[in-house]
């Protein structure tokens, strides 16, 4: 369980957060479903708020569909379904979409914990936590920049309110991008997506 500054809607005393209503925690800072308070309410259930919308699900099956496609399955692990990453001690986040070297993601490192070596991508589709101190920009670059010091060499954030694609890559040469989705852009060796493409073509219209 995990201290939280939370007061129920009928002025209750303060709760503890179930753990599992937590989605990232960086520097210690835990970071909670959208949604959580109804859940401590019990107006929803977690089942109610954790899973992604279609249209995330959407975004996320085209771009693993592009890297199944061409990515050497015999070299890296592509892990999809917010799998976990223990970057650190108080820091641990779950990640839409993750590819991961088998050369340092070793078969016996595969296990019932999170994995604890960076990614070699990482993929987010939009923010999925409250944000009480924090704005989405700040968000955003407070967990880029923790994954790239972490040693994740791209990290690349869709977000779908605004249909915007951000991508930041390792090594401070490069400046981060902020490109619109309906253009074409790399997402990991070579291999290039074109999400507003994608949804046209199928039909999808937001």
């Amino acid at each position: 369980m995990v201290k939280a500054d939370y007061q129920g809607s009928e002025g209750k005393e303060k709760q503890e957060i179930p753990s599992y209503l937590m989605r990232d925690m960086i520097d210690g800072v835990p970071y909670y479903y959208k949604g959580y308070r109804d859940v401590l309410n019990k107006t929803k259930t977690i089942h109610d708020i954790m899973p992604c919308s279609t249209l995330q699900a959407e975004i996320i099956m085209y771009l693993n569909i592009l890297l199944i496609q061409a990515i050497n399955l015999s070299k890296f692990r592509i892990y999809t379904g917010e799998s976990g990453n223990h970057l650190a001690k108080n820091v641990n986040y779950g990640l839409d979409l993750a590819i991961y070297d088998k050369a340092i993601l070793t078969p016996e490192k595969i296990n019932k914990h999170y994995a604890n070596v960076p990614p070699e991508l990482v993929v987010e589709v939009d923010i999925k936590v409250e944000l009480d101190d924090l704005n989405e920009i700040d968000f955003i670059n407070k967990k880029t920049q923790s994954l790239l010091d972490y040693g994740t060499k791209k990290v690349i954030w869709v977000i779908s309110e605004s249909q915007k694609v951000l991508i930041a890559e390792s090594g401070g040469e490069k400046d981060w991008l902020l490109r619109d989705w309906n253009k074409d852009f790399e997402i990991f060796d070579g291999i290039n997506a074109n999400i507003g493409q994608y949804l046209k073509e199928n039909n999808i219209t937001l």
